[in-house]
């Protein structure tokens, strides 16, 4: 379990909220039924155990948040955000200072958090 929740860590640290196929069909339900449109789609991409780059389908942490809040949320996007929302935070650019989400940053050379619009 030790690699999973590594992956659920670095999902949230990039502001990403994983998920199975069967939640994809539940949002699209819920985006039918509700007439949603803020449902912020995405990918994380990471380094699987063969060594290749691999993609997971997610959401963004901010409209697993709102779900949450708005009483839409299944077991999986509630359960996600109550043990992984607080390693979703906010970085400082070191070039221009801007806040923002994780997902928005590229570390440079010398290791250096650069934020997308700096870099």
């Amino acid at each position: 379990m030790g690699a999973m929740k590594r992956f659920y860590e670095e999902c949230a640290e990039a502001g990403r909220c994983p998920l199975t196929v069967e939640t994809f069909d539940y949002l699209d339900d819920v985006e039918c039924e509700h007439q949603l449109d803020w449902i912020g789609y995405c990918e994380h991409d990471y380094a699987g155990h063969d060594g290749r780059r691999h993609w997971q389908d997610c959401i963004t942490m901010e409209s697993a948040r709102r779900l949450v809040a708005v009483g839409l949320a299944n077991d999986e996007i509630a359960g996600f955000v109550e043990c992984f929302a607080g390693f979703c935070r906010e970085r400082q650019c070191w070039r221009c200072g801007v806040k923002a989400r994780p997902a928005y940053f590229v570390p440079n050379e010398a290791g250096e958090n650069l934020c997308v619009w700096c870099e």
